[in-house]
């Protein structure tokens, strides 16, 4: 008895309305608050490295140069890394640095080109030549 209940059940199956979409034929429709892709807006964004602490997973990471002409601070996002929580939006100083968009479909095959570098001019302590901050959040 149980063989035709799943004959049963299979035959249904057949027949019945697919409930997966067809990507990647079709593009799918994501809602509008969906959080994808972490993006960052140079012209508002200044610099200050609070995304990069509260990153869980280490996918936005930092690193200064003050030995270089001119000393600069890079801020680098790895998108194979990221898990779009959203920390790095509501911690941003400037609460408009860098925001999720809508965009998900990041499969790729090379890791360097998931991955997103920014720099930022360092201001420096004229007397010891330590890191003060950026010239941008100053």
């Amino acid at each position: 008895m149980p063989k035709l209940r799943e004959l049963k059940e299979a035959v249904i199956a057949v027949f019945s309305p697919r409930f997966t979409t067809r990507f990647p034929a079709e593009p799918c429709e994501v809602p509008e608050k969906y959080r994808g892709k972490p993006e960052f807006d140079l012209d508002t964004c200044i610099g200050c490295g609070a995304c990069v602490n509260v990153c869980p997973t280490e996918a936005l990471t930092q690193s200064d140069a003050a030995e270089a002409d001119p000393p600069v601070r890079k801020i680098t996002l790895r998108y194979d890394t990221c898990i779009f929580c959203g920390n790095c939006t509501d911690n941003c100083t400037t609460e408009t640095g860098i925001k999720l968009s809508n965009e998900w479909d990041l499969a790729g095959l090379d890791r360097e080109a998931m991955t997103e570098t920014h720099e930022f001019e360092l201001q420096l302590c004229e007397k010891c030549g330590a890191i003060i901050g950026t010239r941008k959040h100053l």
